[in-house]
């Protein structure tokens, strides 16, 4: 009797081993089908665009020659590549943040209960869910300087001659301000979730102690929230820095080349100067500009997240 007692926990654990090699097993064979087809849409082009890379291809030349990193050289001595760079992360960190600040506070604004907060909930989803091109399209007519609303409200408020808003001294400004637009509904949902996911208890505990809103807010909701939001703010960084339909929809990368994100330089040495092994070159320098610094980040998210 004692010998079966004694065997019967050994028992247990080699079944418990079994049901979890078994549930990991099972887990991997339900992300094939996804990994399949990552690899297939997002791998294969990728490893195109390499090989393309290092070759002399374009529109008007059909016989092609390997040509090792000369693209790569050519690009990294031009001027324009590094002003290409230098674009898309002012691009990317003022629509990020303005995006973050924004959607962290109507996060907080719709976190307590209210009511109608489903009705308002969706209506700031209304800009995300909104086509590129035809949001592109709305504030290309909202910017115009000729009759475009934004114009026609400042001069009912007295501004006797308006900026040209997609001139070279404010069309990044503007382009901003579209992403911001677009893009704040996404980090207001990620923080909004992440927001209800924190006990109500810590609150009451606080308040209890005496705390205000201030010191809840950078004691308890910061740092709780921090891995929610770092996270969003990393798939947003990724979003906006090769996010091509706005800036192209609304300046093409004008005028005088004060909006030339990397996406833009892409296509234009691809299909507007043929050479489509030097768009494939500024294709993958922004691959790897996106992989570095996603890793760079992920590292930080992890050294952070660790902490809490």
């Amino acid at each position: 009797m004692s010998a079966i007692a004694q065997r019967a926990p050994a028992g247990r654990r080699f079944g418990a081993r079994l049901l979890d090699r078994a549930d990991r097993r099972s887990a991997q064979v339900l992300l094939l089908p996804t990994l399949v087809v990552v690899a297939i849409v997002d791998g294969l082009p990728l490893v195109y665009s390499l090989v393309v890379s290092l070759q002399n291809r374009s529109l008007d030349n059909p016989h092609t020659a390997f040509v090792g990193l000369r693209n790569y050289a050519s690009l990294f001595q031009d001027d324009q590549t590094w002003q290409s760079i230098g674009l898309s992360l002012t691009f990317t960190a003022g629509s990020v943040a303005l995006s973050f600040v924004v959607g962290l506070g109507g996060a907080l604004l719709l976190n307590p209960p209210l009511r109608g907060r489903g009705i308002i909930r969706a209506l700031f989803i209304i800009p995300w869910a909104v086509p590129a091109f035809v949001a592109a399209l709305t504030w290309s007519w909202i910017y115009n300087d000729q009759f475009g609303i934004l114009d026609a409200l400042l001069k009912d408020f007295g501004v006797a001659h308006p900026p040209v808003w997609l001139d070279a001294n404010h069309a990044m400004i503007s382009l901003v301000i579209v992403m911001f637009w677009k893009s704040f509904p996404f980090q207001l949902i990620m923080l909004l979730a992440g927001l209800q996911a924190i006990p109500l208890d810590l609150y009451e505990a606080a308040r209890v102690d005496g705390a205000g809103f201030l010191r809840q807010f950078w004691h308890i909701t910061m740092p709780l929230l921090r891995p929610v939001a770092m996270i969003s703010t990393l798939l947003a960084v990724i979003n906006a820095f090769q996010y091509f339909p706005i800036p192209w929809v609304l300046t093409q990368g004008g005028p005088a080349n004060a909006t030339n994100v990397i996406p833009i330089s892409s296509y234009n040495f691809a299909f507007q100067a043929g050479d489509v092994s030097l768009g494939a070159t500024v294709a993958v320098i922004m691959f790897l500009v996106i992989l570095v610094g996603a890793l760079g980040y992920l590292w930080l998210y992890v050294k952070k997240v660790g902490r809490l």
